[in-house]
């Protein structure tokens, strides 16, 4: 088990610097179109941002901050200020682009049916399925491995638990689960945000 915090503060450092980079080339440009800017954010900006993020276990902290980055850079590329008042959910809306949790999710799910189908003798795949033999746990709630969070990913994605690996065996069918998994939860979290105003 790993803490993120300073890969997840790396991971904003760099993609800060590619998205300031592109600044006067591109972003402030009249020019070019919203679509054209976010096609060119998602290739260039969220690659360098979620760059392992297959791996990652996140805790709310991590989301939080990698999230705030990511509505940043929107406002930024569709020239919306603060003083408009316009949602975080209206700006993922107007830009055609998911939530930051929602793109570590299909990252996730994707890797996760890949590593399931590699050979028994890969190293990825062992270590995904090892179990320690002994060992004690703190006093206290345990941190989150990443099958926990996992399992709660898939939950809030809509899939079964004890059912995904007999899915991820077929690439295509996997493919399409993860893809409506990803907008199940993606529907669920703007519902959530619609409740709270």
């Amino acid at each position: 088990m790993t803490l993120i915090s300073d890969d997840v503060t790396r991971r904003i450092g760099a993609a800060s610097a590619a998205f300031g980079r592109l600044e006067s080339r591109l972003w402030n440009e009249r020019g070019v179109r919203l679509n054209t800017k976010v096609a060119v954010y998602r290739a260039v900006v969220i690659t360098t941002l979620l760059y392992g993020c297959e791996s990652w276990t996140t805790y709310r902290r991590h989301t939080r901050s990698l999230d705030q980055f990511h509505l940043k850079c929107l406002r930024r590329i569709a020239r919306i200020k603060w003083q408009d008042r316009i949602p975080n959910r209206e700006v993922l809306s107007r830009c055609g682009i998911s939530g930051i949790e929602a793109l570590i999710l299909q990252a996730q799910l994707r890797w996760v049916g890949h590593v399931h189908r590699m050979p028994d003798s890969r190293i990825p795949k062992a270590v995904f399925y090892l179990e320690l033999a002994s060992g004690s746990r703190t006093l206290g709630r345990p941190l989150q491995r990443y099958r926990d969070k996992l399992k709660a990913n898939m939950q809030s994605a809509g899939i079964d638990p004890r059912k995904w690996e007999t899915l991820a065996c077929n690439r295509s069918k996997w493919r399409e689960v993860c893809h409506s998994g990803v907008q199940h939860f993606e529907e669920n979290r703007v519902a959530v945000e619609v409740e709270k105003r």
